[in-house]
């Protein structure tokens, strides 16, 4: 039986099988030389290519025009517990990162033995949503939700009765509050969501959350109190905050040591 090859991917086609990618068609279809082909015969290729390796395309191609920013993802993975895994033993760098929980404040939890529900923490939450902002803004990265410092698998159980309204409590529905979260404090929270893919990690210890964030080409934004307008980016390990008297010369900086 003759097995068909799948399409060849572009540069920017294969970093979509890792993590989020945004691009444009009319780059796309430079990147694949097809510039002297007719606008219809390059789209319907690569809606094939898509549709064949399980990429997302966000908008869809048939919606708004060729040089409107989209969001490229791959739709599954084949096993992400393993990925995750990976990433545990390869430890904490500019491109991974581990929290604990995303809603609970552990050490409330234990050292004062109160049950989950009376332990929501705000820090705790903006935590995670920081990592995220800094990974969008530098060049994407991978944080993993149920997991302790050591590198210990904790899971993010113990986040579900701090859910609002929860009925399943269940990994959906803490993603869902998750994204709901993203939307709401960041500008453009609805947008960029689409950079951000959440894979369920069953373990024997619990259940971890696999975020893996792609760079976007803007900044973005988190809102802080006051109408102020929050800048946080990667620096090795470390996200850091950037004032925003400041953003021009860090930029330049950062250009300059690339």
């Amino acid at each position: 039986m003759k097995v068909e090859k799948l399409p060849m991917l572009s540069s920017t086609l294969v970093e979509t099988l890792t993590r989020p990618v945004q691009t444009t068609l009319t780059d796309l279809i430079v990147e694949y030389g097809w510039s002297e082909r007719g606008v219809l015969d390059s789209l319907m290729s690569l809606r094939e290519i898509f549709e064949r390796w399980g990429i997302q395309c966000v908008p869809a191609i048939s919606e708004k025009g060729l040089d409107d920013e989209r969001v490229l993802a791959k739709l599954k993975i084949d096993d992400p517990t393993s990925l995750m895994r990976s990433e545990i033993a390869e430890g904490e760098n500019a491109n991974i990162e581990w929290k604990e929980t995303l809603l609970l404040d552990v050490a409330k939890h234990l050292k004062a033995k109160l049950p989950p529900q009376e332990c929501f923490s705000e820090k705790v939450l903006q935590s995670s949503l920081k990592t995220i902002a800094a990974f969008l803004n530098t060049s994407g990265g991978t944080l993993l939700i149920g997991v302790a410092d050591q590198g210990t698998v904790t899971g993010i159980e113990r986040d579900f009765p701090l859910l609002p309204k929860p009925k399943k409590l269940d990994f959906d529905e803490w993603e869902l509050h998750f994204r709901t979260m993203i939307e709401k404090h960041f500008h453009r929270g609805r947008s960029i969501t689409s950079s951000i893919q959440i894979y369920r990690c069953p373990c024997a210890e619990g259940t971890v959350a696999r975020v893996v964030v792609g760079k976007r080409k803007e900044l973005c934004f988190m809102k802080g109190e006051a109408g102020a307008d929050l800048l946080y980016v990667r620096t090795g390990n470390r996200t850091l905050s950037i004032p925003l008297l400041d953003i021009e010369q860090y930029f330049e900086l950062e250009k300059r040591f690339l």
